[in-house]
């Protein structure tokens, strides 16, 4: 495990199969948490196969995240002590993810020069729920959880919990959202808007 003294940042991992499972705690409950994970697993080069991020009661933090380099290269302490270093820039050095992802130009190259795929996107409000529940599936490829968490991110809604299932080549990813204020996704006001900035950079 390697944590920051003085800044609650936690991340811990453990082989899972051909896969690993990371775990990130960090007792900091703001939105643009997954925001800032995904985008620097996408900059280290992990694929995210599975991922189940929850917040609990208190505020405290835990995301796990199923990962598999692109490469097929093991985890090993060096790649984890760099995804610990830019998380901790990201969280507590007062660096901004577009400054971030300008020092890696040619992952940026990579999103623009992405095969254009038609996503399917279902957004809907439960009765019985306080969230909004928003069902993504497409063809998988490296940065799509980072996509999503950024426009949801510049939306204002925040990611309360997620997982992420891929499966010959589909994935699917499934989300509990919510506004910022505590509230629901209005369905006249944010669902088409939403699903039009997904499809624009999906």
């Amino acid at each position: 495990m390697i944590t920051t003294p003085g800044k609650p940042l936690h991340l811990s991992c453990i082989p899972r199969g051909e896969a690993y499972a990371l775990k990130v705690n960090i007792s900091k409950n703001e939105i643009g948490i997954i925001y800032r994970v995904t985008a620097v697993l996408y900059v280290h080069g992990w694929n995210i196969e599975e991922a189940i991020a929850e917040t609990s009661m208190d505020g405290y933090i835990q995301d796990i995240f199923i990962v598999k380099r692109i490469d097929g290269a093991p985890m090993t302490d060096e790649h984890l002590n760099a995804i610990h270093a830019d998380l901790h820039e990201l969280f507590y050095g007062g660096m901004s993810v577009m400054n971030y992802l300008a020092n890696h130009p040619e992952k940026m190259e990579s999103l623009r020069a992405k095969v254009e795929t038609a996503p399917e996107i279902f957004l809907f409000n439960s009765e019985i729920s306080d969230s909004t529940v928003m069902d993504l599936r497409m063809e998988d490829r490296p940065g799509i959880l980072f996509e999503i968490s950024q426009i949801l991110f510049l939306f204002g809604v925040d990611i309360l919990s997620f997982k992420a299932v891929t499966d010959s080549g589909q994935v699917r990813d499934t989300f509990l959202l919510r506004l910022e204020n505590g509230s629901k996704l209005n369905e006249n006001l944010h669902f088409h808007r939403l699903k039009e900035a997904l499809n624009a950079v999906l």
